[in-house]
């Protein structure tokens, strides 16, 4: 975005701070990378990464970590795309297509519907399950309407200060789990022996469910406007920015990897496996008689906070998207966007209202199934139209050299268009 002269627009409004320039100094500033990595892991992260192990044990985990990588991708392009326009992704993908920012309100305003009940009620099933004298449907609305609180009256510090103990004792409690799994385990050798790559003949949907399947997906969409919150705007706080996406994906993998090592100590050769969140929760009963009464209590504690984390923040993540997707198609500048699109901003809190309300009446329902496949089909297009999107808009030549995209960037760029264009065909085909 240039004006006339050919001056960028950013450059024309007072420069923002610089970032720190020792390491420690950008250390101690992460944040949304954080914030991302806890909403983004959730229980169908576990599900998946179990299901691999119980089948394959740990010879999978290349396919983990190319979906780690493409997704890190993706989301340093969408900061690095905030910080050369200073616009939000919404507001950035009008310029590609009209209809796109009222595409994206829809599928978010389709997720928001269906989110918050089919995560409440998976977050009551772990704690039902550990204190079965609780109610799970009471249980599941408490949950919701907590975690709807917590987005609706809490600022973004307030709000990463959160997430940021929700990742740490999620991530701390799997860490336990597999080393506890690698210490008792009667052959250690044989476990370990599994981690050689091999690509399961006829099973190509589950390489592809692994790749894809790691991390989140508004999540992602959502990350500009979380570093938006903490100012990073200078071209200083580029490495910041990048330090911190990494981080990000750093403990992505690192919990993905203790969750297969847990499945594969305790499944795999077994011929049983994982099949939704009623087998996830099955499974602390054998951890329990694997590793000791207090393994199980923690196994639960940990599900529960990982669903916790990602319902929190996913309501952040999809409000902020449903407000500035508002705002840009009633055609609200950029630089008025404060008072339509922040944490504590009128649409912001609406959109918050909303997702609780339908978590509510969708747990009242009883979760139809019909609903819960077009929340998935629609969700599995937010990442093709994405990736697609941030290839066009990160080589336009108003795009300053430092924040255009270079040949690595463009081609992993074009790989995750690929990948999860197939992904997003296979889920609607099977939904529709």
């Amino acid at each position: 975005m240039t004006t006339t002269q050919g001056t960028p627009l950013r450059q024309q409004a007072v420069e923002p701070a610089q970032a720190p320039t020792t390491r420690r100094g950008r250390l101690a500033l992460l944040g949304p990378g954080l914030v991302l990595a806890a909403a983004s892991v959730g229980a169908g992260d576990m599900v998946t990464s179990l299901a691999g192990a119980s089948g394959y044990g740990m010879a999978l985990l290349w396919a983990i970590l190319i979906g780690v990588v493409l997704k890190f991708v993706l989301t340093e392009a969408v900061g690095r795309l905030y910080m050369a326009t200073g616009q939000t992704v919404i507001a950035s993908l009008r310029s590609v297509g009209r209809w796109l920012p009222p595409a994206f309100f829809l599928f978010v305003l389709v997720i928001g519907l269906l989110y918050g009940a089919a995560l409440s009620s998976v977050a009551s099933l772990a704690l039902s399950t550990l204190f079965p004298a609780l109610p799970a449907r009471p249980l599941g609305i408490a949950i919701a309407l907590a975690s709807a609180a917590l987005v609706y009256v809490g600022r973004y510090a307030l709000f990463e200060r959160v997430m940021s103990v929700f990742i740490l004792v999620k991530f701390l409690g799997m860490v336990v789990l597999a080393v506890a799994m690698l210490a008792t385990v009667d052959d250690l050798p044989g476990l370990v022996s599994t981690m050689r790559p091999r690509l399961p003949e006829g099973d190509v949907v589950t390489v592809l469910a692994l790749i894809g399947g790691v991390g989140g997906t508004a999540g992602i969409a959502s990350y500009s406007y979380w570093v938006r919150e903490k100012r990073w705007q200078h071209r200083s706080w580029l490495p910041v920015m990048r330090a911190d996406s990494a981080v990000s994906y750093a403990v992505t993998f690192l919990f993905v990897l203790c969750t297969t090592v847990v499945g594969t100590g305790l499944l795999y050769g077994t011929g049983n496996t994982i099949s939704g969140n009623d087998g996830l929760a099955a499974l602390a009963d054998p951890l329990g008689a694997d590793l000791g009464s207090a393994a199980r209590v923690l196994f639960l504690l940990t599900f529960f906070f990982v669903t916790l984390s990602a319902l929190v923040g996913g309501f952040n993540a999809l409000c902020y998207l449903l407000a500035d997707s508002l705002r840009t198609m009633r055609g609200i500048p950029e630089t008025d966007a404060e008072p339509h699109m922040a944490q504590n901003s009128r649409p912001f809190r609406a959109f918050v209202v909303y997702c609780a309300a339908a978590s509510i009446a969708v747990t009242f329902m009883g979760k139809p199934v019909a609903l819960v496949l077009t929340y998935a089909a629609f969700g599995s297009l937010i990442l093709p139209l994405l990736s697609g999107a941030l290839l066009v808009l990160l080589n336009r030549r108003g795009i300053e050299p430092l924040y255009r995209n270079k040949i690595m960037s463009n081609v992993l760029l074009s790989g995750a268009f690929l990948l999860f264009g197939v992904l997003a065909v296979v889920q609607v085909k099977e939904t529709f």
